[in-house]
């Protein structure tokens, strides 16, 4: 997953924190339900990826959904199922590629300023006729983090279950 990405990622898990916070202290439990449908452009650029030395440019659909539950104590559990799907090229040659990119991620944010608890699975699967011919990037990981540090990358605590790939260089998306 692009450092954008979980930037993006990290900063709705925050505003719905803000947001959430305020509104859970005063009443029952509540859900909230969000859907993100836009396109997504990416680019692996030269010699980023070393499955991909000569670099690939893609673009697709996404589809997110982010289920948000907020506790009477304040404690929430952010659910977010991201799936994008679409076709890529090569920057030197004419491969064509089809991708899917998807990502699963459970985040426990405890009332007050406890260490906020991650679970996430990440896969990006892309397939063609060009140089790269197939690329598989992946993982499912755990870890904990107290804001104001980023969600991404990991740092705290951090569990590599398992591992695909080169996540940091060859996860586009």
């Amino acid at each position: 997953m692009s450092k954008s990405s979980k930037f993006v990622s990290a900063a709705l898990v925050t505003m719905m924190f803000l947001v959430g916070t305020s509104t859970a202290l005063a009443g029952p439990p509540t859900n909230t339900h969000q859907i993100i449908d836009e396109p997504v452009s990416w680019t692996l650029p030269p010699t980023q990826c070393a499955a991909a030395p000569a670099g690939v440019s893609g673009s697709g659909q996404r589809h997110m959904v982010i289920n948000t539950r907020t506790n009477s104590d304040g404690s929430m559990v952010v659910t977010v199922n991201d799936v994008v799907r679409g076709t890529a090229w090569d920057l030197t040659g004419p491969g064509t590629y089809n991708f899917v990119y998807e990502n699963h991620s459970v985040e426990r944010i405890p009332a007050g300023t406890s260490a906020h608890q991650v679970s996430m699975e990440d896969n990006f699967v892309m397939n063609g006729n060009g140089t790269v011919g197939h690329l598989t990037v992946g993982f499912n990981w755990r870890w904990t983090y107290t804001p104001p540090a980023p969600l991404f990358p990991p740092v705290y605590n951090w569990q590599q279950i398992n591992t695909r790939g080169d996540p940091f260089t060859c996860d586009p998306i």
